[in-house]
């Protein structure tokens, strides 16, 4: 699965794992290509040596990020995706938030 991301810098706003074959990864694809957008795929950097290439678990993102961040987050502390897809922010900040 192809994980795209949007943000400036070390900035994360969006973070977005699509399903292969989706309508939302050829719409994330064509993101990509505008270079205008921010958005850009993750796991091709770290195949071509961008990125940290740590491996490193994810990071948990600021309280203040998209509900979608949060929902990624979620997913990779175990949560299943469609169970936690349509969760407000706050409830998931609740549930797999950390201090």
């Amino acid at each position: 699965m192809g994980v795209y991301q949007r943000g400036a810098g070390a900035h994360v706003a969006e973070r977005v794992q699509a399903e292969p074959g989706s309508d939302e990864e050829a719409r994330l694809e064509r993101l990509v290509e505008d270079t205008s957008s921010g958005w850009r795929r993750v796991d091709d950097e770290a195949a071509e040596g961008g990125g940290d290439g740590s491996g490193d678990a994810p990071k948990q993102p600021a309280k203040s990020a998209s509900q979608a961040a949060w929902v990624e987050w979620a997913v990779s502390q175990g949560a299943d995706r469609d169970a936690v897809k349509d969760a407000k922010r706050d409830d998931l900040i609740a549930q797999y938030g950390k201090e």
